[in-house]
């Protein structure tokens, strides 16, 4: 081997084994993470991509089938003349009451880690604002992640929450329309 190739060898062994003691305190092998490595969340602050896929349908009905009658009869003799009085008194009741909702929500948002409790459960928490049409929809979820049932890509869907409490609301016209304050009914009321 030349002299000149040994001394390459040499200069690039130096710089590699050459650390600058600044990178070398910062560097915790606790909290190391290879790129390669399965990337799910399991750390408070760690971030997880939340699918919600909602639908809810409940419906109830009730009725009321009532038919009431009485019959009330009144037979004498009085002074020797047969004295005969009948009274009919009918009632009848059909009432029928039913309601029905139906509500769903489809959307992707990310969530963070807040907590981690005794049965290794991660407590997540997550806001995501969304502006259609000058309309501000708010969308707040908060619940509890098994580890396990987190995808490879950090995903989970929302039905696999445990305590999930997942909720949609919005600001704007629409929302106004929809819980009118007295001025605005009055002045509906009068035309305007």
């Amino acid at each position: 081997m030349s002299c000149r190739k040994k001394l390459y060898i040499s200069a690039l062994l130096i710089a590699m084994s050459y650390v600058p003691a600044s990178q070398a305190t910062e560097f915790n092998i606790d909290d190391y993470k290879a790129s390669w490595a399965d990337q799910r969340a399991n750390a408070i602050g760690d971030i997880v991509t939340i699918l919600i896929e909602e639908n809810a349908n409940a419906s109830s009905s009730a009725g009321l089938d009532a038919d009431n009658e009485h019959v009330i009869s009144i037979l004498n003799d009085l002074k020797g003349t047969p004295f005969n009085f009948d009274a009919n008194i009918n009632s009848g009741m059909n009432n029928d009451a039913s309601t029905s909702r139906k509500g769903s929500i489809s959307a992707t948002i990310t969530a963070r880690v807040v907590e981690i409790d005794q049965y290794g459960l991660l407590r997540i928490e997550g806001t995501q604002f969304v502006t259609v049409n000058g309309e501000e929809q708010q969308i707040t979820l908060n619940g509890f992640v098994r580890k396990d049932d987190l995808s490879a890509q950090n995903a989970i869907i929302s039905s696999r929450i445990e305590s999930a409490r997942i909720e949609l609301s919005g600001i704007g016209e629409v929302d106004d329309n929809r819980k009118p304050s007295i001025f605005r009914s009055m002045f509906r009321w009068l035309g305007f």
